[in-house]
């Protein structure tokens, strides 16, 4: 089972626990608005937990609704949303991912190579702007494309 379903579902029963505590028995179940408030809270709870998918091909990365071409990046950030460890990527179409996860990308080993290998060719054409962060933590050689310069103006953030 999915799982925004199965959060769903346990918001429901968790509802549902809770009012037959409270009532004493099953007599909620004729009330209509508990039956608002219990659907109203488990598909609150099933929009929270959707799962966004992500696609790749060849030469291309899609995250939720936005996609970028992996062998044409113009800019690769690493940042941080929340606790997610995120990556941002533009590339020469004028495409953006603003919060590309890592961590859900590299869970499939596959895509994670497609997009990867995107990223090397993209660092080692020369037009692509990554900073000596970004290029730590996803392990690109500095021999890949030209090296970070270290000025003042190459750090400051232009998201």
């Amino acid at each position: 089972m999915r799982t925004q379903y199965t959060v769903a579902a346990l918001t429901a029963g968790l509802l549902a626990a809770f009012g037959t505590l409270r009532d004493g028995g099953f007599g909620w179940l004729q009330m209509w608005g508990a039956w608002v408030i219990l659907l109203f809270f488990s598909w609150m709870m099933f929009r929270a937990a959707r799962n966004y998918w992500t696609a790749a091909g060849a030469t291309w990365v899609q995250w939720r609704s936005r996609w970028v071409d992996t062998y044409h990046l113009t800019r690769i950030r690493f940042s941080a949303d929340g606790y997610s460890r995120v990556l941002r990527l533009k590339d020469a179409h004028g495409n953006e991912i603003h919060s590309f996860k890592i961590s859900e990308i590299q869970g499939n080993p596959d895509l994670w190579d497609l997009v990867y290998n995107g990223i090397l060719h993209s660092v080692a054409s020369g037009n692509c702007d990554i900073d000596a962060k970004t290029r730590r933590i996803l392990q690109i050689p500095y021999e890949l494309g030209p090296r970070p310069t270290g000025k003042r103006a190459d750090r400051r953030r232009l998201w």
